[in-house]
């Protein structure tokens, strides 16, 4: 049974509250527009460097499974362990040998494969519009 509002509650008592719910979102809701700010700025600042369009995607895609990754000038540093150079490939990743070096390797690996295939796919539905559009006239 809730108390009245206002009144104290036993400690563990499980009573959910309007304040500490707004409380707890409002943290949430920092913490997220904090994460979006820090994301903007990295993009950001690796548009200034002059960063290929290749490395910016590259960084997304681990940023997505490993939030430990910063721009070092037009090097990407993940988990202070692994750097990848210009051109950002497999064979630019760079570290001691490890689980974390083979997990990067890895991710670059389907980065590339999942873009290439995107590739694969676009060219096929740009020629499929050009027989319906050929077909059509």
């Amino acid at each position: 049974m809730a108390a009245p509002p206002g009144e104290y509650f036993s400690v563990g008592s499980q009573v959910s509250c309007r304040t500490c719910q707004e409380q707890r979102l409002q943290g949430e809701l920092a913490s997220k527009a904090r994460t979006e700010k820090e994301e903007k700025l990295s993009q950001a600042y690796a548009i200034s460097a002059g960063v290929s369009l290749e490395g910016q995607q590259l960084f997304q895609t681990i940023h997505k499974t490993i939030k430990d990754c910063k721009w070092q000038e037009k090097n990407i540093v993940v988990m202070e362990e692994v750097v990848i150079a210009p051109p950002y490939q497999v064979e630019n990743c760079k570290g001691k040998e490890g689980s974390a070096l083979s997990h990067v390797r890895k991710i670059v690996e389907k980065h590339f494969r999942d873009v290439e295939s995107q590739k694969v796919m676009q060219r096929s539905q740009a020629q499929q519009t050009q027989k319906e559009a050929a077909l059509s006239s």
